[in-house]
């Protein structure tokens, strides 16, 4: 693996994932799956961070794609956190008020979850990334 944090790391995993080649290639079965999922409409869609990554390579990426699977698969909310802030470029902020919230109170409550209540979820989340990687490698 490269020498890069497990947060550079899962950022760069995110831009690898919003890299949109016009090439025939797919990196990956779960990058095909996203890239020919339906689209949201506008409103709803947050708009992108402008942010400067670390390059990680095809085989680097897949390692942590198969890391985030193995995520979804045992903590799907902790999946959910790691993907909206890192791939969708999320705030905190946004994590806690239009995914958290609507999980701990429903649609029609009045009451928001802080990013107080996000940022150990996403600490957790990178935790396993960071542990499924080194056993991956080892």
């Amino acid at each position: 693996m490269s020498d890069l944090s497990i947060t550079d790391l899962m950022f760069a995993y995110g831009a690898w994932v919003n890299d949109d080649q016009t090439s025939l290639e797919c990196k990956s079965p779960s990058l095909m799956l996203m890239k020919s999922a339906p689209k949201q409409c506008t409103d709803a869609v947050k708009p992108p961070s402008k942010r400067v990554v670390a390059h990680i390579s095809d085989d680097e990426a897949l390692a942590v794609d198969r890391a985030m699977k193995l995520l979804r698969e045992r903590h799907l909310v902790l999946y959910h956190v790691v993907r909206y802030y890192f791939i969708y470029n999320w705030t905190v902020l946004d994590i806690a008020v239009d995914y958290l919230t609507i999980l701990e109170y429903g649609n029609e409550s009045k009451k928001k979850l802080s990013s107080y209540h996000t940022k150990p979820l996403l600490t957790e989340g990178m935790g396993f990334i960071s542990g499924a990687l080194a056993r991956d490698t080892a």
